[in-house]
């Protein structure tokens, strides 16, 4: 939304950095400016109408109540030979927000049939299959004047660098900062001024693991300014610990810090970069002695608005998990995007890597929906 001037997330989104459920002006935005208008709906001054509603419009519901319904699907086809095509349900939620005066209350609730581990409620099955999921739920109120600082308390979305929704790319999977499932529990504080935001969260851990070992302690943070209508550029810094790291089966100290942009030169182009760099500290004890180690992980990412609504994707990114005696990770992406219809939006990609030397393409479709 930067391309239209919208530098801000607080003004789409419950959540203050963005993502996930809308607001009601965030609902008439993308009526209005993200997607493809046909026919007598091209008029720039366009209202959205009763369609961009919850349900359509089927009836109102109270300003001080959000409601939305995701569903996303995807199917993944690997070229090569001896792989099958898999089928995926990547995203069917519920989420809600209701707001009394200053005080608001938000959640989520969804079905996982694969993935998502980190966000689970429920077991699933003997493969883990079939669960329900929570990604967020919190308690906030707003402060300042205008409401300008929000301070929430439950689980979130940890506030750093880009909060994009390509949560396989290095950057969100080398810091651990998806929407998927790498929320975490704690305290946040935000802040949303004309040319500023920033984020500050205690982290607490994840709750819907165990043991206690397992969960992360620390801080993640961002800044972002905005010097001109169309630019913003920022810095993220993100510290935790925990005494039986999920990956890694030690304890462990991780840090990533960094820095992002996202500029719009002109109405058609957006580019967006981020650049961290990370390093783990294992204790000197055990296999693992005295593992200390500096990486890097980036991305820079294209977004082509050739007609309204549609959208042409290309992105190049790198990792790096020991600098100096690790191999690089590559990958690169393309595809086309394209919000067709009132809450619908349809997406193709073609994606290569190359981690650990080994090299892979896949093409991903996705089609996504929301009430």
């Amino acid at each position: 939304m930067i391309r239209h001037g919208y530098s801000t997330c607080s003004t789409c989104h419950a959540d203050p950095s963005g993502a996930g459920l809308l607001t009601a002006y965030g609902r008439g935005l993308a009526e209005t400016e993200l997607r493809t208008r046909w026919g007598k709906q091209r008029d720039e001054d366009a209202e959205p109408g009763r369609i961009a509603n919850f349900m359509l419009g089927a009836f109102k519901t109270p300003d001080r109540l959000l409601l939305q319904v995701d569903g996303r699907g995807l199917a993944l086809v690997p070229t090569a030979q001896a792989s099958k095509t898999r089928f995926s349900v990547m995203q069917a939620d519920a989420a809600a927000q209701l707001r009394l005066g200053r005080f608001r209350a938000n959640g989520s609730l969804g079905y996982a049939y694969q993935g998502a581990l980190g966000a689970s409620v429920t077991r699933g099955d003997a493969r883990l299959e079939h669960r329900l999921i929570a990604r967020t739920y919190w308690l906030g109120v707003g402060l300042g004047s205008e409401e300008q600082l929000v301070l929430r308390a439950g689980r979130m979305n940890l506030p750093f660098g880009l909060r994009n929704i390509e949560h396989t790319m290095f950057v969100r999977m080398a810091t651990r900062t998806n929407v998927n499932d790498q929320q975490q529990v704690g305290v946040a504080l935000a802040w949303n001024a004309p040319s500023i935001r920033a984020e500050l969260m205690v982290v607490v851990g994840n709750f819907q693991i165990r043991p206690d070992d397992f969960r992360e302690r620390g801080y993640s943070a961002y800044f972002e300014w905005s010097p001109l209508e169309k630019l913003a550029i920022g810095a993220s810094s993100l510290v935790t610990h925990a005494a039986l790291d999920l990956e890694l089966a030690t304890p462990l100290w991780r840090h990533a810090h960094g820095l992002f942009a996202r500029w719009s030169p002109r109405r058609w182009l957006v580019a967006s970069l981020e650049s961290n760099l990370l390093f783990y500290s294992q204790p000197p004890a055990g296999a693992a002695a005295a593992n200390n180690v500096a990486g890097n992980a980036s991305a820079l990412l294209l977004d082509f608005e050739p007609l309204k609504g549609l959208h042409l994707l290309g992105a190049a990114e790198l990792q790096n998990r020991g600098l100096g005696d690790a191999s690089t990770d590559y990958g690169l992406w393309a595809g086309a995007w394209w919000f067709f219809l009132p809450h619908l939006d349809v997406r193709a990609d073609v994606n290569w890597s190359s981690v650990e030397g080994r090299g892979a393409t896949y093409l991903l479709f996705q089609l996504h929906g929301y009430l």
